[in-house]
């Protein structure tokens, strides 16, 4: 049934219509399944459109390259919250260690990163226009919640957002994809005690 109605709007000579969200969502939904099960080169528009009765032009209009569709699984909305806890510092460090290696640990959006990061090498344009926003996004917000925290002296004074953003991106992202050494079951805890140490404030 879906099929159908993608054919039928993808045939419909009304150039000015507005997008059918069902079949944006439907191309997502087989995107992020064709990921999950075999990798960033896996998922073509051809996969796709096999799938789902959906032609190529249906999603050339929506998504103009398979970066772009991989970009959109990868990073979702730019404007999406990091998690703000009140109080210790311990608390706020585990929330955002915990956001990034969640996010990582879903399969399609691994491969979505893995992939579009091959495609960047080449690429600084593409890179530019799918990543940096989201990272810039992600960066100011970090560096509010630092702000907050050296006003309410549970930073310390002298933390920089953006190496705490590196050390915790940078490391949950490693062991998370890259790494062959199996990942400990506390790992999780070390990386939140070291982080609480470089970046609580000095004893009064």
């Amino acid at each position: 049934m879906a099929a159908q109605s993608a054919t039928e709007e993808e045939n419909r000579p009304n150039p000015g219509r507005p997008r059918n969200s069902e079949i944006d969502e439907l191309i997502l939904a087989t995107a992020r399944a064709l990921l999950a099960e075999g990798g960033y080169e896996a998922m073509t528009f051809e996969a796709i459109g096999k799938q789902t009765g959906i032609g190529r032009p249906t999603i050339y209009r929506r998504w103009r390259s398979k970066a772009h569709l991989a970009a959109a699984i990868a990073y979702g909305n730019h404007d999406s919250p990091m998690p703000v806890v009140e109080g210790e510092l311990r608390a706020q460090i585990a929330a955002l260690v915990e956001q990034i290696a969640n996010q990582y640990s879903i399969p399609e959006i691994a491969a979505a990163s893995l992939g579009l990061n091959s495609a960047y090498y080449n690429d600084e344009a593409l890179r530019e226009e799918l990543h940096t926003p989201a990272e810039t996004n992600a960066r100011r917000q970090l560096r509010a919640i630092v702000a907050a925290g050296k006003a309410n002296g549970t930073i310390n004074e002298a933390a920089d957002a953006d190496i705490l953003f590196d050390l915790i991106v940078g490391t949950v992202i490693y062991r998370t994809m890259f790494s062959s050494v199996a990942k400990p079951e506390d790992h999780t805890r070390k990386l939140v005690d070291h982080l609480l140490r470089a970046f609580a404030p000095p004893p009064a």
